[in-house]
């Protein structure tokens, strides 16, 4: 698992060093780019939203796992475990919600300005 994170991490750090390398480095013969490349702002809102449904999945089955152990422990505090599982739930769902939406925001954003 953690070789999968490393090379997740590797993958992210090569392709954010990469955008900067193509720049035009001043000398004389050199030109600036017409207009900037929006590619690696589709590819981040992206992963971004991926990136949060996954989190948003992993904390809620967290949270329902955990409270079906404790309510196996402890059945006669299964109301008050329930009533703070679902809170928990809403909050991290209302989370995922807003990171998704601001991550397609970005995406519909990046899109208008990419080159077609």
């Amino acid at each position: 698992m953690t070789r999968i994170i490393c090379a997740a991490l590797m993958a992210l750090i090569v392709l954010t060093v990469a955008t900067p390398a193509k720049a035009a480095d001043g000398s004389p013969g050199m030109t600036a780019p017409a207009a900037p490349d929006y590619g690696l702002a589709l590819i981040g809102a992206g992963i971004g939203a991926g990136l949060a449904g996954v989190g948003g999945g992993l904390g809620i089955g967290a949270i329902g796992g955990r409270a079906c152990e404790a309510i196996a422990r402890q059945p006669e505090a299964g109301d008050r475990i329930f009533t703070t599982m679902i809170i928990s739930a809403a909050l991290v769902e209302g989370f995922t919600f807003f990171a998704m939406i601001v991550c397609l925001l970005g995406w519909v954003t990046g899109r208008s300005f990419a080159p077609h």
